[in-house]
């Protein structure tokens, strides 16, 4: 990608449902103006500054030297955490005794949380019994 433009018409493009193509709404994510997203799609010149693009990337997972100098990967890396055993067994154990209502629930929370992009999931953390806050 050439200039800094084409690049936020990609992000414009691969937005997900009604903020597809929205610049205002990519302005929300950046935390700017409207105004300034049009000026960038029409002068490749314009620079968007690096607070606004490091909003982009923590909201939609863009990564700021892509979008503001084209250097690949285009996304963030996708944060795997491995689930240590005793915590998948711990929800074996509660969705056994959870009411058939209830199990219904989570399978369709579950159903849900697949239909996210992978570049906009942010990691789950339970507090277990007995953990402190912070």
């Amino acid at each position: 990608m050439a200039s800094i433009g084409d690049r936020i018409e990609v992000i414009l493009e691969e937005m997900e449902g009604q903020d597809r193509g929205k610049q205002v709404r990519l302005a929300d994510h950046a935390g700017c103006t409207k105004s300034l997203i049009g000026q960038l799609l029409r002068n490749p010149g314009q620079n968007l500054g690096y607070k606004y693009a490091k909003n982009i990337e923590q909201s939609l997972g863009y990564r700021v030297e892509w979008i503001l100098k084209g250097i690949l990967p285009k996304l963030l890396p996708v944060q795997s955490e491995s689930v240590e055993l005793d915590e998948v067994a711990e929800l074996i154990l509660l969705f056994r005794q959870a009411t058939d209502e209830s199990r219904e629930r989570i399978l369709t929370f579950a159903r849900e949380v697949d239909r996210v992009p992978e570049n906009l999931r942010k990691p789950i953390r339970l507090k277990k019994a007995g953990d402190s806050e912070s």
